[in-house]
């Protein structure tokens, strides 16, 4: 009997310890989990970018303003629109300027304004395909001089050009002025006159020489020589030397 009570005790103790494991059994059935969720990328910014102002480099504006002025005792010379005239940017650098520099076209006339009448007299208009090129809104100033004791002012449209410079010429005598013509023989006359760039005309010896423009193709460049006429208003060629460009 003293063995069986050790192994009664021993099969209660195994019965009291299969019935706990059934009351507390542990699932291990593994959980799906949720993946953590993506770092969100960064949203657009809600700020346009901003692109510079697109000007039109050639736009032109309407301009009045006087472009030449030649002051003179007895009043002032001036070049300005006759009617409507505008102004605009180069746009590009070549022979003919810089970018920045300032082209005018348009209407214009020479003016003759008496300090002693008060009045503008229109003396002369510019031809229709009439160009400025300035570096600047300055009104140029025409450059004056005397020959055969006549004062006369100098105008040159353009400070720069691929070829020549076109050239006026007014005289202002007894309080009045007047455009002087270049004759280049009887009953040919120019209203101007083209002179190489970086030549400036002479005056000297009673002459007013000006070293002609020039061309591709051109194996000599002309130097004219003229005497002014009082009673023609003109500049009279009497001679023309024939230079080539490598001596000028």
């Amino acid at each position: 009997m003293k063995n069986m009570i050790p192994l009664g005790l021993l099969l209660l103790l195994l019965m009291l310890i299969g019935c706990g494991d059934k009351g507390n059994g542990a699932d291990t059935s593994v959980s799906s989990l949720s993946p953590m969720p993506a770092a969100s990328e960064s949203p657009p910014s809600s700020t346009p970018v901003s692109s510079p102002l697109v000007t039109e480099a050639n736009s032109a504006i309407e301009d009045d303003s006087i472009r030449a002025i030649g002051t003179h005792l007895d009043g002032r010379l001036l070049v300005k629109p006759a009617n409507k005239a505008s102004v605009a940017p180069l746009g590009a650098p070549s022979c003919y300027g810089m970018e920045t520099d300032l082209h005018w076209t348009g209407d214009y006339e020479a003016i003759w304004e008496s300090k002693s009448e008060g009045i503008a007299t229109p003396i002369s208009t510019f031809p229709i395909d009439f160009e400025i090129v300035q570096q600047n809104d300055s009104p140029f100033i025409m450059q004056p001089f005397t020959l055969e004791d006549m004062d006369i002012f100098a105008y040159v449209p353009r400070y720069t050009d691929c070829h020549g410079l076109e050239t006026y010429l007014f005289g202002v005598s007894n309080r009045t002025a007047f455009p002087i013509t270049f004759e280049i023989e009887p009953g040919v006359n120019w209203a101007s006159i083209s002179q190489l760039p970086h030549h400036p005309f002479k005056v000297a010896n009673g002459e007013f020489i000006v070293t002609g423009g020039y061309g591709a193709g051109q194996d000599f460049i002309n130097v004219y020589h003229f005497r002014y006429d009082t009673n023609k208003k003109s500049m009279i060629l009497k001679s023309t030397n024939q230079v080539k460009p490598i001596d000028i």
